[in-house]
């Protein structure tokens, strides 16, 4: 996740609005093919706390207790990430409600449980927002 030699990793969120949890599954496009669809707007909720919202789907990205990120097409607890801003200057996003589960990407752009990975993991750096 993050830059290295000029490529990004772009994930999109997809789903429907039916309220119903949905799989969020991940999808790596090449820098030229980065479009609106894959927009994420990351918004501040509390001090330090962030939601994370796909334009084009409508969906919030949310974590279960089991660590699973799916998309919600309601805003919930499950929706909360902790920014941490990490030493090296990349962040990460922890769930608010299961600590210590992270926002992850595979280097194939596949979405790592987040109990499975801790902030050492480069899979859970992203670039800070501007």
């Amino acid at each position: 996740p993050g830059q290295r030699g000029g490529h990004g990793t772009h994930a999109e969120l997809r789903g429907s609005s039916s309220g119903a949890r949905e799989g969020l599954p991940s999808a790596v496009l090449s820098p030229r093919r980065r479009q609106a669809s894959g927009l994420l707007e990351i918004s501040p909720v509390e001090r330090g706390v962030v939601s994370i919202f796909g334009v084009r789907s409508g969906l919030f990205v949310a974590m279960s207790s089991k660590g699973k990120l799916y998309g919600s097409a309601h805003f919930n607890d499950e929706c909360k990430f902790k920014e941490i801003l990490l030493p090296n200057n990349y962040n990460a996003y922890e769930s608010r409600i299961y600590p210590g589960m992270y926002i992850a990407l595979s280097k194939n752009g596949r979405t790592k449980k987040g109990n499975k990975v801790s902030p050492t993991m480069t899979v859970t750096h992203f670039l800070p927002r501007i």
